[in-house]
């Protein structure tokens, strides 16, 4: 029986841990354009003794996200987009690959390619980055038209140049990648005409520090819990023949 309520405190004590870091890293990003919350998940992994699962370990793996829009706050800024309601930014991961974000500060990098402020360049018609020429003024609209007027032109003289990649797979196959953007498990993601952007504005991190604050708060007294049950399995298991006994 200590044995049993020994793993059972340790397993305990592994998910307290990984709920503890995720919520560190959720209140960290609470000022991150458009960051996503993490919430684990948890998976029951048996431990076989004499060919029958007799003790059970919790392991954390992938963490899902919380794929609620953040707050939209207005900026006044012409390439600062937010997405309205449900959808995506496509980008250019690192690896090449097409990254998804809801990051929508945007700034045009000195050789002319719309990017995102980590530096993801923005994909458009193809699915390739967007490449503007030398421009004396640019807008984007709510269907993600990217319009300007060329150096050495009148104002009047505005011309539709590309068009953001603008898609909304279902958030079931979405991935979180390690480099903060999202990744369609199934695939290259399908544009979507009716992703609608809000310009002059930015989304704001969905992570809510009162809720996370209170539950590293629970997370500790848990850990607390936990720890005194392993202490309490240990005396019990001080017998001769336990397999907890000291050496």
């Amino acid at each position: 029986m200590s044995q049993q309520l020994f793993y059972l405190a340790m397993a305990g004590l592994d998910a307290s841990m990984a709920r503890t870091t995720l919520a560190a890293n959720d209140l960290a990003n609470r000022s991150t354009t458009a960051f996503k919350a993490q919430r684990p998940i948890f998976e029951a992994l048996p431990l076989y003794g004499q060919g029958l699962p007799d003790r059970v370990m919790v392991a954390a793996q992938e963490d899902s996200a919380d794929f609620r829009p953040g707050p939209i706050e207005e900026t006044g800024r012409k390439l600062d987009v937010a997405v309205k309601g449900d959808g995506w930014i496509a980008v250019q991961a690192p690896d090449g690959t097409i990254g998804l974000t809801r990051n929508g500060a945007l700034a045009i990098s000195p050789n002319g390619i719309l990017e995102t402020s980590d530096g993801f360049p923005v994909l458009g018609q193809g699915a390739t980055p967007i490449a503007l020429p030398p421009l004396q003024m640019v807008t984007i609209g709510a269907d993600g038209t990217v319009s300007g007027v060329p150096l050495g032109q009148s104002p009047n003289q505005i011309a539709a140049l590309n068009r953001i990649m603008l898609t909304n797979p279902p958030t079931t196959a979405l991935q979180r990648r390690s480099d903060g953007l999202f990744q369609y498990t199934a695939g290259t993601p399908p544009p979507d005409a009716a992703v609608r952007l809000q310009i002059g504005a930015l989304e704001g991190s969905n992570a809510d520090p009162i809720s996370l604050m209170m539950g590293m708060i629970e997370n500790t007294r848990m850990f607390e819990m936990q720890t005194e049950m392993m202490r309490a399995a240990f005396s019990i298991g001080q017998g001769q023949n336990s397999p907890l006994a000291l050496t």
